[in-house]
């Protein structure tokens, strides 16, 4: 584990682990995170409960990402966006104990959610 905090996920397969489907249905979210400043790792830390010093957030690399080439990015008055959009692809990360990223700030204001979406769980 990676701790205490609010997690993310690059990949919906990753979160749809974590929906309890009820009658054939579950809820997720689309959320706008704002990672600012990243400290990066690549073992589990279940230590932590704030980024460290000098950081905003806390991305555990996972061995695949959705593929960088695919991202969109969205102009915003206050930033971009960047929406991952590509199939999963193996990252540099190859020795990491996270298959997928996971993205951990520690301030509900760091979070948007932009839609929630009721999906068809096919199980």
């Amino acid at each position: 584990g990676v701790g205490r905090g609010l997690y993310f996920a690059s990949e919906a397969g990753k979160s749809s682990g974590y929906v309890w489907p009820a009658q054939g249905y579950g809820i997720m979210f689309l959320n706008e995170v704002v990672l600012g400043k990243e400290h990066s790792i690549t073992k589990d830390d279940s230590s932590l409960r704030a980024p460290p010093s000098g950081f905003e957030s806390v991305v555990a690399r996972g061995r695949t990402e959705p593929e960088p080439k695919h991202d969109v990015t969205i102009k915003k008055e206050f930033g971009d966006i960047t929406v991952p959009k590509g199939k999963p692809v193996n990252t540099e990360h190859k020795s990491s104990s996270f298959f997928q990223s996971e993205y951990l700030v520690y301030s509900e204001s760091q979070v948007y959610t932009r839609y929630l979406l009721l999906v068809k769980w096919p199980w």
